[in-house]
């Protein structure tokens, strides 16, 4: 819900040039109330202190929650500093241990899927079988006007 102040001056513009402005003069209040402008950015906060008086109850409202935020109560907490950077890293550590666990059984799912692909390949002639000789460095002839196999009349 927006104050009369927000609504006035039109802290929620659709001109952005005014909402640049409207967002200047709040930082220039928050640095005025912590003492942190020079002497010409006190004087012009001062005078829209003096003339507008929705500025004038931003201040307040402002000064309100800067006197009221030292005295809230921070809720104590019931586990130990100690405690709960020993519960973090715990859990740090079973996820990451968990994540180990999922990568090596991916691995092996994937070693063993390959391995069977491989098997199933050599053993149904799909890769190709090369020569082998037993030892001997003899180069392999092959008789171009005799077939090495003997071809049936029938299918000639």
């Amino acid at each position: 819900m927006m104050s009369n102040f927000e609504h006035k001056q039109g802290l929620f513009p659709t001109d952005s040039s005014d909402m640049d402005n409207q967002f200047e003069r709040f930082e220039l209040l928050s640095a005025y109330m912590d003492g942190e402008l020079t002497a010409e950015e006190r004087k012009q906060v001062q005078q829209w202190l003096d003339i507008d008086p929705e500025f004038h109850e931003l201040y307040k409202q402002l000064l309100r929650v800067q006197r009221e935020t030292p005295t809230l109560k921070v809720p104590e907490s019931s586990i130990s500093v100690d405690d709960l950077s020993q519960g973090v890293f715990d859990t740090i550590d079973r996820q990451d241990g968990r994540k180990r666990g999922l990568i090596a059984s991916a691995l092996g799912i994937a070693a063993v899927i390959v391995g069977s692909i491989t098997h199933i390949s050599l053993q149904d002639g799909l890769f190709p079988r090369y020569a082998r000789t037993n030892g001997d460095n003899q180069a392999l002839t092959i008789a171009l006007n005799r077939p090495a196999v003997e071809i049936p009349p029938t299918l000639r």
